[in-house]
């Protein structure tokens, strides 16, 4: 449905008037398109015949009200798209200035340089100026879960990543010297 938010009726124009009440309220199908069966079920007529010669579907009164529904889009959600020059960031770039200082969740580099690299000391990730490209980790995880996992349980201090295992044999050692300084604690 296509109106002009500036349409105006004079009030004494009841012709117009309802004209246009009737444009607003028209409902989503004809009404002798919807036919009521004598077994509760019932019959939608199409417009035309399709290429099977199928000229309307019977379906349950629960069925039709649900495909009803379905017709009722959420609030908020957008009937038009636009695409190209007409798109509210066409010209984004040209206007909004990048800003020149790092975000402060930046993306962890994993810093894949050999086959042989096991993993990486925090204090070997350069400092990068430009923006991330993806959400990190930590914070994604927090979206999900509801939670904050770079804070600590026990003293509420900020966690950080101190070393990235990368493959199976890594892993397994990390979580075997894991196991052996939680049992020590």
């Amino acid at each position: 449905m296509h109106l002009h938010a500036a349409t105006t009726v004079d009030g004494r124009d009841r012709k117009q008037l309802e004209r246009l009440c009737r444009y607003l309220l028209r409902p989503p199908f004809a009404h002798d398109a919807v036919e009521a069966l004598g077994d509760g079920r019932v019959r939608v007529h199409f417009t035309a015949p399709w290429r099977r010669g199928t000229a309307h579907a019977d379906m349950d009164a629960d069925k039709f009200l649900a495909r009803l529904c379905a017709l009722v889009p959420p609030p908020g959600f957008h009937m038009i798209r636009y695409f190209g020059v007409y798109t509210s960031h066409h010209l984004r770039a040209r206007i909004v200035p990048t800003p020149d200082t790092p975000a402060p969740e930046q993306q962890l580099a994993l810093g894949f340089a050999g086959a042989g690299f096991t993993s990486v000391k925090s204090d070997d990730v350069p400092e990068t100026s430009s923006r991330p490209r993806r959400i990190g980790w930590a914070k994604l995880l927090a979206r999900v879960f509801g939670m904050d996992i770079t804070i600590c349980r026990k003293c509420g201090g900020r966690m950080r990543v101190f070393e990235v295992a990368i493959g199976p044999d890594r892993i397994s050692t990390g979580l075997a010297e894991w196991a052996v300084a939680r049992a020590t604690t």
